[in-house]
């Protein structure tokens, strides 16, 4: 695999910053155990983010130019994830004349900018940095299968279920999202079906969420069920 086949590639900045939302920065390390392109892009990130820091004296930055300078992080890495994989992409790839340690100049941009202007030492006001949206609440998953990562999010009336590290369900067969109000009745069955790309998922959670106390997801027949026909593999609460 090569820097340009990896659609999170541009993630490992925020990643060795420690700049991600809440929730975020677990889901991509999960994600870097399983890709040696990401991997190595992190540690060539950290070796220039250890030189940078070298270099520099270490102060504490005020709290107005962290905000904005991480609001810019932010809104690129969204920018360019939302963009899909091809967006930073060279119309001709030039000679690879230089080492390893050349960097794709976004991720370069923003280390070098966030590291500078901040003076921090080893990102440390960063980490457990929130969403942009001070209204959105993240909540880890309870259950979810091994070697995988999920969160609900939550604004107002609405919750998005992201997942990654998930298989794909059995063949002939489609994960379902279930409502449990956790009242002694069966969990009410969604029309949110879907399965995963990569590994990687992100569904609405539809239905009216008021007295819910958790999301189940379980793999059911095309087109889904009315009752649960399997045990469920992602458990997340609401609250």
């Amino acid at each position: 695999m090569s820097f340009e086949t990896c659609p999170r590639i541009d993630d490992a900045a925020s990643y060795v910053l420690r700049a991600m939302p809440d929730g975020e920065w677990q889901l991509y390390s999960a994600h870097v155990d399983g890709c040696h392109v990401c991997a190595a892009k992190i540690a060539e990130l950290g070796f220039v983010s250890d030189a940078l820091l070298n270099a520099v004296p270490q102060l504490t930055a005020p709290p107005e130019l962290r905000n904005r300078v991480m609001s810019v992080v932010r809104a690129e890495s969204e920018l360019l994830l939302a963009a899909g994989p091809m967006a930073d992409r060279p119309i001709e790839r030039e000679p690879r004349r230089f080492s390893a340690l050349r960097l794709r100049p976004w991720p370069a941009t923003v280390l070098a900018t966030s590291l500078l202007a901040l003076g921090l030492g080893g990102g440390g006001l960063l980490v457990g940095a929130g969403g942009s949206d001070p209204a959105t609440r993240t909540i880890a998953c309870a259950e979810a299968p091994d070697r995988a990562a999920c969160q609900m999010r939550i604004a107002g009336d609405s919750a998005n279920l992201v997942a990654a590290g998930l298989q794909a369900p059995p063949k002939g067969r489609i994960y379902q999202v279930w409502l449990d109000r956790d009242n002694g009745t069966a969990p009410e069955p969604t029309e949110a079906l879907f399965s995963v790309r990569k590994g990687r998922a992100s569904v609405d959670v539809p239905g009216d969420l008021s007295g819910v106390k958790q999301v189940l997801v379980t793999h059911e027949p095309l087109g889904g069920s009315e009752v649960p026909t399997r045990q469920p593999i992602i458990a997340a609460p609401m609250a």
